[in-house]
């Protein structure tokens, strides 16, 4: 045992330890069963699904928020607006301008004057040289006549200014000092 030295024997060992281990890693990995890859496939699967719900209730979640911010800044502006208006109306001369301009009201001893645009009324009724009177006919033709003879109508004109006035938004409101007492005169 003395002649063989101590050396000889660990390198020949470890050497053929390493060359085991490096022979395995060298030759490639090794391969997977079909239960294994199904197993696999299972659990990546159970964690998409796992991982969908919550991934979608966020982005959900998000957009509402989105959504919410949005109409809170609508809502301010609108506030800002109302607040404006307000300020116009405790003015009492703009109460009293609005008050004329959208009710037609008029102070004491004042004369009103309207004008009328002639495109709204009617037309007068003129006969045409081709008929005959009314009062040419018999009372009972006459009757008769107005019965069996459709009346021929004519289109109406459009009147852009009666459909401004009668659009809700156009529509008079009375500020809250009316009620009060405060805007009468």
């Amino acid at each position: 045992m003395s002649s063989m030295s101590a050396t000889d024997k660990p390198k020949t060992k470890g050497t053929l330890r390493t060359s085991r281990a490096s022979s395995g890693l060298v030759h490639g990995a090794r391969t997977l069963s079909k239960g294994e890859v199904v197993g696999i496939f299972l659990l990546l699967l159970f964690l998409v699904l796992t991982l969908s719900m919550p991934l979608r209730t966020f982005a959900q979640q998000r957009s509402d928020l989105a959504e919410t911010r949005a109409n809170i800044a609508r809502m301010e502006s609108r506030i800002a607006e109302l607040e404006r208006e307000k300020e116009l109306y405790s003015d009492p001369a703009y109460a009293e301008e609005q008050a004329r301009l959208r009710l037609g009201l008029i102070k004491p001893g004042e004369t009103p004057f309207r004008i009328l645009d002639p495109a709204l009324g009617e037309e007068p009724v003129t006969n045409h040289p081709g008929e005959a009177r009314q009062s040419d006919k018999a009372w009972y033709t006459a009757l008769w006549d107005s019965i069996s003879i459709p009346v021929e109508t004519k289109p109406t004109v459009p009147n852009p200014g009666r459909d401004q006035a009668t659009r809700p938004e156009s529509l008079p409101t009375i500020p809250d000092d009316v009620h009060n007492g405060q805007g009468q005169q």
